[in-house]
This record gives structure tokens, sequence and C-alpha cells, in this order.
């Protein structure tokens, strides 16, 4: 991605377009002159090399075109006086979206005819999402310009659907942005540690985790990612090694199974989870997001949780960051952590558009509120 400084509220419209945002949600900067708008639109969007590889899906580009051109149009029929004209393969290129929009619609409907419970709707297929972020926690400014190398990239292929092949990790949650914004704005908590997440998903927080070591003082430290589900694991080592996120180029970055349910088998599946979090991963960190949606998990994680902080030559902490969906499943998982003899300390966050813009299937998680939770083995701050 070229570097360049762009004003703040073209950022924002980067940002909104890169993250899948909706363009109803966004704010067309009408205060500005069509041709600046016009070259931003050109230089950073239609032809940028990073979305040309790592395209949003055709139906948002199709909807951020659909919204912007008409503004646009209408921004440059304001000055009688100019010349200016909007560059013809923006048309080109809405029109591509517009006919491969309703050849793929077309194509979905003839694969719903004669097929028992099918509407007619096929899911949305997979997209690539780009999330800005400031290692420096930069707060944009008001005027001036924003200096876009001052920037980290993590590009994710992410579901555009809640659940898809039986499971919820194929796309990223707001507690994964929130505990990631925990930790770009405490960078030492990860620098030069060995980090364990549980429950990795599409690899977003690992994906910043390991970008955070990279620009952290040598030697970067390790870490380890986690799930239970093939397709995930396979999902979430794809994203981290995109070429385009820097966690690419982390020397010690690794995927691995881990099945929770393990710390409560002392049969047999206890002894080889004991050897993984031992010898193999032995953490410093565990980091966790929205893991305990089933109330049912609850007590193999902290088993893990429990197993994992054993005493040792070092303290050792984990950060779990949760939705506040269910106060009856939150209790749970609190009195479950006290009950195991952990020590339980709630950080109150809060979304901060700043840092990452939130996502609109998030919103009703954003109300709902999360926290993050800081557990130990003992009360000190180690």
């Amino acid at each position: 991605m070229a570097f360049a400084s762009v004003h703040p509220d073209l950022f924002q419209i980067l940002r909104g377009y890169a993250s899948l945002i909706p363009p109803k949600h966004l704010q067309f900067p009408s205060h500005l002159e069509a041709q600046a708008i016009h070259d931003f639109l050109v230089a950073h969007i239609l032809t940028s090399a990073h979305f040309h590889a790592y395209p949003p899906s055709q139906q948002h580009q199709k909807s951020f075109w659909k919204w912007i051109i008409p503004h646009l149009e209408k921004k440059i029929c304001a000055d009688p006086d100019s010349e200016l004209e909007v560059d013809s393969r923006v048309y080109e290129h809405y029109l591509e979206l517009l006919t491969s929009s309703a050849l793929f619609s077309s194509q979905a409907i003839s694969r719903s005819v004669g097929a028992p419970g099918l509407t007619g709707q096929s899911p949305p297929p997979p997209s690539y999402i780009t999330h800005f972020w400031s290692p420096e926690n930069k707060v944009l400014p008001p005027n001036g310009s924003v200096n876009l190398g001052a920037y980290q990239t993590t590009t994710l292929l992410e579901s555009r659907t809640m659940i898809e092949a039986g499971t919820t990790g194929l796309r990223t949650w707001l507690a994964s942005l929130v505990l990631a914004q925990h930790l770009i704005r405490n960078p030492a908590l990860v620098h030069r540690k060995r980090i364990l997440e549980l429950g990795s998903g599409t690899g977003f927080l690992g994906s910043v985790v390991a970008s955070l070591q990279l620009l952290g003082p040598a030697p970067p430290g390790t870490l380890w990612m986690s799930d239970i589900n093939d397709a995930v694991l396979s999902r979430c080592r794809d994203n981290v090694q995109l070429p385009c996120n820097s966690s690419s180029s982390h020397p010690d970055a690794r995927c691995c199974f881990l099945d929770w349910s393990a710390a409560l088998d002392p049969d047999g599946g206890i002894a080889p989870l004991t050897s993984l979090l031992y010898d193999e991963i032995d953490a410093d960190l565990i980091l966790g997001a929205d893991l305990v949606f089933d109330p049912d998990l609850i007590p193999a994680l902290v088993a893990v949780l429990y197993l994992a902080f054993q005493p040792g030559a070092r303290p050792r902490c984990a950060l779990v960051a949760l939705t506040i969906r269910n106060p009856t499943t939150m209790q749970k998982f609190i009195e479950t952590v006290s009950a195991s003899g952990l020590v339980l300390e709630t950080i109150h966050a809060q979304m901060d558009d700043r840092v990452f813009m939130e996502p609109v299937e998030g919103s009703g998680d954003a109300n709902n509120g999360i926290n993050i939770f800081r557990i130990t083995r003992t009360s000190s701050r180690g």
C-alpha cells in the first residue's frame, strides 16, 4: 500500500471501505474540494494495489460506489467553472460490479430451484477485510493530514455470516477488536513475551500481537494461536501469513490444535495437554476473546487456565475479553474462576473508533458492554 498523506475525513472513508462499513454509516466530505476527493478515490481505492490483491466483497464494493458516485458528481456539478470529470475507470469498475452481481444472483437462484428448504438466497462469499491501526495510538488530527505510513494494516479473509461450516470462528468479533485495542495501548504486555491465544478464530488478534512483537525490542517473543476446528485453524494460519501483514515475517508464530475439554480428562487427555502447555508453549500471557458464548464451555476453559497457571519460575496471567450478552453466563464465568482459586480483576473497556472502526454487526455487542478480565493465580501485579 503506497504511503501518502490524506485528509482525516478521507482517511475515515478509506478505513470504512477497507473494514466493510456500510456506506450509510460513512460521511461524504462535502466540505473538501472535488478534485481532492476524486483523486483520493482513484489513487487509494480504485487503483490501490492492496485492494486489488485483497479486495472487499463485490457486494460491498458495489454498495460503496453506488453511494459515493452520485455524491462526487453532485460535488463536481456544484462548481460551474470546474472542468473536472469523473475518471472513466470509476464507471467501468462500477459497471463490472453490477454485471457480476447480477450474474451471481441468477446463478444462486438457479442452484436453489427445486432444492428443498432453500429460498433462493445463497450465503455471501468470504471477503477480505483490512483494519488500519496506529502502533503509536495516534488520535486522528481534526485538521492537517494523516500519514498512512504511520499506520499498520491487518488484513483477513473472513466469513460474512455469523455461522459458517458449523462454527463462529471464521469471522472477527467485537471483543477481539477491544482486546487488540487494549494491547496496542499497552504494547509492553506482549513485547518479548511467550503468548498463547485461546480460540484464535480468523487470526485477527494473533496478527496484531505478532505485529506488536515485531515493532518492539528484539527478540520479539513467541506466539501460539490455538483453536479446536481444523477449518478455523487453516484460515487463521493463512491470514497471519498473508504477505501484506507484517505478522507474516514473525520468526516464531504458530497455530496449534487445543481442546479445552482435555483439561477435564484425567484418564488420558490431560497428559498431552499438560506437556503442550508446559514443555512447548510455556506462556507468560494467555489471551482470549469472546470465549464463553456457550456456558457449557466455561468449566473446560477455566480448567485450561488453571492448568497453565501451575507454579513456575515466573508469574503468568491471562487477559480474556468477554461480551456481556447474558448476565447469567457472565456470572457463571466469574464464579467458576473464583472457585478454581484463580484471581479475577475487571478492566472496563469500550470500543474506540479512533483505533478500529466498529463493525455494524458488533453494535449490539457494544451496547451490551465488553469487559476485559485479568486472571492470575495470586493478587500480585506480576
